[in-house]
């Protein structure tokens, strides 16, 4: 007798952990799939200015060389960048737009970063990266040619989302990525 109302008592939890268990699993693939409606895109957004994907601009801040920078004036050091607080007699214009040595910060981790002014491309198979850097006036800095990867940079100075955005339309590559240089944190 005590085994069989061992045995029920475990049969009754068991049914009731599966009816629990498929109440929790229908709530979970709610929140799923509302998560990824929710996840930021690395496209950008022409309604939303001084912005690129989870990156804000900081137009308050510039990155200059370390050996540069006005220490008394420096907020914070990124590789071989220190940012600084720009002068008051900068070009307004100029402040919201991601250019070379743009100061940024991630929405995602709270941290700052720095426009390299280089973009990543795969240039689309059978495609010539010469007809990329003359239509865009490119020059290359690194490439890795046998994969069709290429990082490249304007010849002169450019707004980069506006660059990247033309870039990606002209059909010419698979993909292409603002490069920004951020300070990574890992486990040791």
């Amino acid at each position: 007798m005590k085994y069989k109302v061992s045995i029920l008592a475990t049969t009754l939890c068991l049914v009731m952990n599966t009816a629990c268990a498929q109440d929790l699993k229908s709530e979970l693939q709610q929140n799923t799939q509302s998560r990824v409606m929710e996840k930021p895109s690395m496209a950008v957004d022409a309604n939303q200015a001084g912005k690129y994907g989870m990156y804000q601009l900081q137009p308050d801040l510039i990155a200059v060389p370390q050996s540069l920078a006005d220490r008394s004036n420096s907020r914070k050091d990124i590789g071989n960048m220190t940012l600084v607080s720009r002068a008051a007699n900068t070009d307004v214009d100029k402040m919201m737009e991601f250019r070379r040595n743009s100061v940024v910060r991630n929405n995602m981790t709270g941290e700052m970063g720095v426009v390299t002014g280089n973009i990543s491309v795969l240039a689309k198979p059978g495609t010539s990266i010469n007809n990329l850097l003359q239509q865009f006036d490119l020059k290359i800095v690194r490439s890795a040619s046998s994969t069709g990867v290429y990082i490249v940079q304007p010849v002169n100075d450019a707004e980069l989302v506006t660059l990247l955005e033309q870039i990606k339309a002209s059909g010419m590559v698979s993909t292409a990525r603002l490069d920004i240089m951020e300070t990574k944190y890992t486990n040791q």
